[in-house]
């Protein structure tokens, strides 16, 4: 893995510098793919996109903002650079504030949304703790993944096994495996029966799925 230039953004609000790593090469070893279709990847990492302001609470997209220049290390052109925040990945708190703010343009906005704050919650018991951890979370999951069932598209082959997916997190199995029955691809018979053997054994968390040593 080699990592490329730091790019720097201007918050559109304040005007407070933010600056986000890039990478010139890497590689999928170690990578784990999970059952809710999060891959993790620590030679291939993926950097923020949508990201807070930690001097103004502002969220934006930082792929809707104009770069205002990169630096590498040893860049002594614009030293003060060095000191800028660090993009972030936002926590399910802020995603969900994030939509609050419509900052979700398009449908498409409002799925890389969800889809995150989803897997967030799912990376508690990745991580090995609760999935809800605070006295509303069971509600605002329940209302992101009923969100997600409306604005996943079942005729993309994907977006079904998401589908199915978010069924068998909320326990209706029978919908699940009804859902993954119907993916007649040969190509993708070892991934129906994992779903299959979780749902026989009435598991509504994410799994692994795939593991590149």
């Amino acid at each position: 893995m080699k990592y490329g230039p730091n790019y720097i953004y201007e918050c559109p609000q304040c005007g407070n510098l933010i600056q986000r790593k890039s990478l010139l090469s890497g590689n999928t070893f170690d990578s784990e793919i999970y059952s809710d279709g999060k891959r993790i990847s620590p030679m291939l990492p993926e950097f923020p996109d949508l990201v807070e302001c930690k001097k103004c609470r502002n969220i934006f997209w930082l792929s809707k903002t104009k770069e205002k220049g990169e630096y590498s290390w040893g860049d002594e052109s614009n030293p003060h650079w060095e000191n800028a925040d660090v993009a972030e990945f936002l926590n399910i708190h802020n995603y969900f504030r994030a939509l609050q703010l419509n900052v979700a343009e398009s449908k498409n906005e409002e799925l890389f949304i969800r889809k995150r704050i989803w897997w967030s919650f799912n990376d508690r018991g990745r991580n090995g703790g609760k999935l809800f951890k605070f006295v509303n979370d069971g509600i605002r999951w329940k209302e992101n993944i009923d969100r997600l069932l409306q604005i996943f598209d079942i005729g993309d082959i994907t977006q079904k096994v998401m589908i199915a997916e978010l069924n068998r997190n909320l326990g209706d199995f029978d919908k699940c495996m009804e859902l993954i029955n119907s993916i007649e691809d040969p190509e993708l018979e070892w991934l129906t029966e994992a779903f299959k053997r979780e749902c026989e054994s009435q598991n509504k968390n994410a799994f692994l799925l795939i593991c590149n040593e």
